[in-house]
């Protein structure tokens, strides 16, 4: 579980990111349905399809452009929660944000997001989707070339952009360049692109 701090203006809000081995094979429905029940001071639970996820820091960019969006009154979706899916995705439409990364049944491993006004809350909260879904993978998107291959035709990212971040072919060096493209095409989603 990582949890970093999202701001806007000289507001501080939480984000609490993890991945989750889906060990009680849960379903969209029901995991839709533990992500309405939210706890005061929570503002979003999101899950996602992890096999398109790169980096926490992926999911981190997601959380800030989706706060900057609920905050400054420019959201393409009626919900934070919904928000992060279409910042993650790097789409503007959220039918094909779901599309992309919305869970579905069958998925062996789920990304969460939780944002909320206190450390301790967003904590809890992921803790209790743990003991609900299954353990928490400890090497969060863990880096595999076919996996990397995979996300960089899904956000359209080519080696010329990776080449521009590093010349190492190691597949940790290699996964965060990528990162760094999709947080860029992720943060193009607020400038209309």
């Amino acid at each position: 579980m990582i949890l970093e701090t999202v701001e806007y203006e000289d507001e501080v809000f939480w984000a609490g990111i993890a991945e989750l081995f889906n060990s009680s094979h849960m379903g969209t429905d029901v995991l839709v349905k533990l992500a309405s029940e939210r706890d005061e001071g929570i503002y979003a639970i999101q899950y996602l399809d992890s096999s398109l996820i790169v980096s926490v820091g992926h999911l981190l960019s997601a959380a800030q452009n989706a706060v900057n969006a609920w905050k400054g009154d420019y959201m393409l979706t009626r919900g934070l929660d919904a928000e992060i899916l279409v910042y993650a995705s790097a789409q503007r439409q959220i039918s094909r944000a779901i599309e992309n990364l919305g869970v579905r049944d069958g998925l062996q491993s789920i990304a969460l997001v939780v944002v909320g006004s206190d450390k301790s809350a967003v904590r809890d909260v992921i803790t209790k989707m743990v003991n609900m879904v299954g353990e928490e993978i400890k090497t969060a998107f863990l880096p595999d070339r076919d996996r990397l291959e995979r996300i960089m035709r899904h956000y359209d990212v080519n080696a010329k952009e990776i080449k521009a971040f590093t010349d190492s072919d190691e597949v940790e060096i290699w996964a965060e360049a990528l990162s760094r493209c999709v947080v860029s095409r992720v943060s193009m989603v607020a400038l209309d692109t």
